[in-house]
C-alpha cells in the first residue's frame, strides 16, 4: 500500500447554520491522484484552501510531511513551498508566459539550470512552446491554464492541489488539456488532490475518489469502488448511475439475492450478486454501460447470474458520443449504446427489445 502524503482528521470549519465543513477522515497517497468530487457549494474549494493554509479551520488536524501543519509552531511559508496550487481562474502576471512559468522558482531562489529538464518537458507536453514569448493578455483561457499548470509543476511540489483547473475553459480546449494533463501527472508520479464537479474528469484522472456533499465526505475509496458500488442514492446519481430501482429482498442464498421490484406493473424480480437480509428495503443501482441490448430472438440464455428484461424503447437521446436508450420494462431502464449498435439492432422508439444485466453488475444498498 502506498504511503500517505496527507492525512486529515476531524477537521471542521463552521460558517453558519446552513453550511459547515466537517471532514472526519481523508488521506492522499504518494504518487496517486485523489479526485474530490461533489456539487457546487459542497465544500471542495474550501477544503483545498484549508490544506494550502489559506484559511484556518476551527478544529482538527492535517498531517503533511510528518507534521500537523495546523499546529501553532508551524512555519506556514515553508509548508507552502512543498505544495503548489492551481485555481479555476489562472493567477498570472501581466508579462510573458515564460516569465510567469519561472516566477515561482525565482521567488524560491531556485536556479533555472536545476529545473531545465523539467521545464523543457512541461513546455513540450503542455504544448506551450509557441506561447513562451507572448504576453498573458493575448492568451486564451485554455492557454493561460496551461501556463499556470507548468508554473506549478516546475516547482516539483510534494503535493499538487488542483481546484477545478478546467472548469472555465471551452469544451474543445478542456478535452485537449485534460488528456495532456493526465499524461503529465502520471509521468511525474506526484501526489495530487484534484477538485472537480465533472465525474468524467474523475474517471479519467483519478486513482481514488472522495465524494463530498454539504461539507461531509459521503464515500471515499478507489475509483472503481465509488463508481460501481456507490454508498447511497445521492452518490449513485452523481457518479452516473442512470437506473435506480426500489425493491425488497425476498430471498438470499448461494451469494445471490433475489429482489422484488416495488411499484412495477408486473411481478418483476432482479438478481444481485451478494448477500442481504430477507425483507430488507433496498435500492438497486445499474450503470447504463452495463445494460446490453439484444433483439428478442437472439437474447442470451437465462440464468440466475443474468437478468433479462423484456421491454419497449420509449426514448432515444444523444449523450455525447453515445445514444441513451430509455426502456420501459416494468421499471425505467437506461442503456448507453453507439450509433453502430442502433443501426445493427434496428433500434427505434416503440420497438420491443431484450435487455441483459449481469447480477454482478447490479449494486444494492439499504434504503
Amino acid at each position: 500500500m502506498a504511503s500517505k502524503v496527507l492525512e486529515i482528521k476531524n477537521l471542521e470549519k463552521r460558517y453558519n447554520k446552513k453550511f459547515n465543513l466537517h471532514i472526519d477522515y481523508l488521506f492522499s497517497e504518494e504518487n496517486k491522484i485523489l479526485a474530490l468530487i461533489g456539487p457546487n457549494g459542497s465544500g471542495k474549494s474550501t477544503l483545498i484552501k484549508i490544506i494550502n493554509l489559506l484559511e484556518k479551520p476551527d478544529c482538527g488536524s492535517i498531517y503533511f510531511d510528518d507534521a500537523n501543519i495546523l499546529g501553532s509552531n508551524i512555519d506556514k511559508a515553508e509548508i507552502r513551498k512543498k505544495m503548489a496550487v492551481v485555481f479555476q481562474e489562472p493567477l498570472l502576471f501581466n508579462t510573458s508566459a515564460y516569465n510567469n512559468i519561472l516566477l515561482g522558482i525565482k521567488v524560491r531562489k531556485i536556479k533555472l539550470s536545476h529545473v531545465k529538464d523539467k521545464f523543457d518537458y512541461l513546455v513540450q507536453k503542455l504544448k506551450i512552446a509557441s506561447l513562451l514569448q507572448r504576453s498573458i493578455k493575448y492568451l486564451s483561457g485554455g492557454e493561460k491554464q496551461r501556463v499556470s499548470l507548468a508554473r506549478a509543476l516546475v516547482l516539483d511540489p510534494k503535493l499538487l492541489l488542483l481546484d477545478e483547473p478546467l472548469a472555465n475553459i471551452d469544451q474543445q480546449s478542456r478535452e485537449s488539456l485534460r488528456l495532456d494533463l493526465f499524461e503529465v501527472l502520471k509521468s511525474f508520479g506526484k501526489s495530487v488532490i484534484y477538485v472537480t464537479h465533472d465525474r468524467n474528469e474523475a474517471m479519467i484522472l483519478a486513482d481514488n475518489i472522495a465524494v463530498i456533499n454539504n461539507g461531509r465526505i459521503e464515500q471515499f475509496g478507489s475509483k472503481d469502488e465509488v463508481l460501481k458500488r456507490p454508498a447511497n442514492e445521492f452518490i449513485a446519481k452523481f457518479v452516473g448511475v442512470e437506473t435506480l430501482v426500489n425493491g425488497v429482498v425476498i430471498e438470499s442464498k448461494n451469494n445471490v439475492c433475489e429482489v422484488k421490484v416495488k411499484n412495477s406493473r408486473a411481478d418483476l424480480k432482479i438478481f444481485v450478486a451478494g448477500e442481504a437480509e430477507k425483507n430488507l428495503e433496498v435500492a438497486l443501482a445499474i450503470r447504463p454501460e452495463d445494460v446490453i441490448l439484444y433483439n428478442i430472438k437472439v437474447s442470451p440464455d437465462k440464468s440466475s447470474a443474468m437478468n433479462l428484461f423484456n421491454g419497449k424503447i420509449t426514448g432515444i437521446r444523444n449523450v455525447g458520443i453515445f445514444k441513451k436508450i430509455e426502456i420501459d420494462c416494468g421499471f425505467d431502464l437506461i442503456s448507453f449504446v453507439t450509433q453502430n449498435s442502433i443501426d445493427r439492432l434496428g433500434l427505434e422508439i416503440g420497438k420491443n427489445i431484450e435487455a441483459a444485466v449481469k447480477a454482478s453488475s447490479v449494486h444494492l444498498f439499504k434504503r
